[in-house]
């Protein structure tokens, strides 16, 4: 006679990927109006027949107030892997307007989205200036913002834009007034358990003490926020099945006034 023994299943271990909440405040030429507002993600122009993600404010399909939209949970490798989004977001009160901008998203947060004409800050007289960022001396990569001081005190966005391989010519706005130049480092991605990282990304502990972590190996972080080290300890080390190099963050720093040349 032959005995079957049942097979007890035992559940497999799960760990959920590390996802971020993603909410928008909508305000129309930056003041909070009633009516429903949309923001609408997509991957490209080319899928615009395909909406990634989609808001809107409390009064239409969303469940928030007059300004915010209702909330969604996204996994953090989801927006990395994506890198910029498309982003539109749409009013249609009269006189009805929408704004298109690209986003790069990586931490939770409230993000403020203005429906605007891009009227104001966009005028003036074209012109364009050399962006030069070094960091330790060497040239780098960085966000560069232009900043004018017009006559009348009212303080507007030139242009911005990156430093390319350290150097490169950005095109401004700029009225009557006197420019000015800030330089932004990278802010990185806030750790997060187990998240899959790429060679070149750079990561931020929970709590900032001046160091970030750039990725020299990709791999996976490890369940648990590790004990960061500092520029004591040099050269790649363990993160996760990831391997990382410390480098210090450094802190906007601004420049100025600079001349411009009108084109």
């Amino acid at each position: 006679m032959t005995t079957i023994a049942p097979v007890l299943a035992l559940p497999l271990s799960y760990t959920p990927p590390p996802k971020v909440r993603i909410q928008f405040r909508v305000l129309r030429e930056g003041e909070v109006t009633s009516g429903p507002k949309f923001v609408r993600l997509y991957r490209s122009w080319l899928t615009i027949s395909q909406v990634a993600m989609a808001f809107c404010t409390g009064e239409g399909d969303g469940r928030g107030t007059n300004d915010l939209t209702q909330a969604y949970n996204v996994d953090v490798a989801t927006l990395l892997a994506q890198g910029e989004w498309l982003a539109c977001g749409v009013d249609d009160a009269p006189p009805r307007k929408t704004r298109a901008v690209y986003l790069t998203i990586s931490d939770s947060g409230v993000l403020t989205y203005n429906i605007t004409s891009g009227e104001g800050s966009g005028g003036g007289a074209s012109a364009e200036i050399t962006a030069r960022v070094r960091v330790d001396g060497v040239l780098a990569e960085r966000e560069v913002v232009f900043v004018e001081k017009p006559s009348n005190g009212q303080f507007r966005i030139a242009g911005y834009g990156p430093a390319q391989d350290g150097e490169s010519v950005v095109e401004l706005k700029v009225t009557d007034g006197l420019v000015y130049a800030v330089a932004l480092d990278d802010w990185g991605t806030v750790f997060q358990p187990n998240l899959s990282v790429a060679e070149g990304q750079v990561i931020r502990p929970t709590v900032m003490l001046g160091w970030l972590y750039r990725v020299t190996q990709s791999g996976q972080l490890p369940a648990v926020e590790p004990a960061w080290w500092d520029e004591s300890l040099q050269g790649p080390q363990p993160l996760g099945t990831a391997r990382a190099e410390v480098v210090r963050y450094y802190r906007p720093q601004a420049h100025g006034p600079q001349p411009v040349e009108l084109i």
